[in-house]
């Protein structure tokens, strides 16, 4: 009878402890520890993929991208009355809360066969060499087609067709396709 009361009183005891264990594991973070600059650029990271992905589900990010403006587009969300929905969201998510920022566009040079990356971003206070080790990137691609029409004046307006400008900042990659170039457009925030 002694050796039932050992045994049970035992097992209460064994669960008591596995309880308290998970109980208070579950109330500390047993995650890898991150410095606060590693959080931040967590953060950063999420918001800055949360913007390309929602800008090209509502092809606002499309709509920045057929921005003409004489073959040097710019894309600026950090002044009053910004131009596109695109820079509206930019200023929103990263210009209020004091975030830097470069926005490139990589496309399909035709004559180098190759691809090229222009920085269009004004707001930029750095070049692509300059930006911190610590910066989140996300990238975001737009297709675009040759019967798309370009957007003029403040970008509200429509202009002629992407394959009918001569001097648009990407040129028509493959000219025997209805594609006219991919754009991937990376955004870095620090």
């Amino acid at each position: 009878m002694r050796g039932q009361a050992y045994t049970l009183e035992g097992v209460l005891a064994a669960i008591v402890v596995v309880t308290a264990t998970v109980y208070g594991l579950s109330a500390v973070d047993t995650g890898p520890f991150q410095t606060g600059a590693e959080q931040r650029t967590a953060e950063l990271d999420a918001r800055a993929a949360d913007l390309l992905s929602l800008a090209a589900e509502t092809g606002t990010l499309q709509n920045a991208t057929r921005c003409y403006s004489v073959g040097a587009p710019t894309l600026n969300g950090n002044q009053t009355g910004s131009t596109t929905e695109f820079e509206r969201m930019l200023n929103h998510t990263f210009d209020r809360q004091g975030d830097e920022y470069n926005i490139y566009l990589s496309y399909w040079d035709r004559g180098a066969n190759d691809r090229k990356t222009d920085l269009v971003s004004q707001a930029a206070t750095r070049n692509a060499a300059d930006n911190p080790a610590d910066a989140a990137v996300a990238t975001e691609t737009v297709t675009l087609t040759d019967d798309m029409p370009t957007r003029i004046g403040d970008c509200s307006g429509t202009g002629p067709p992407l394959s009918a400008v001569g001097d648009y900042f990407a040129p028509d990659a493959r000219p025997d396709s209805i594609v006219y170039n991919v754009v991937e457009v990376r955004l870095v925030v620090w």
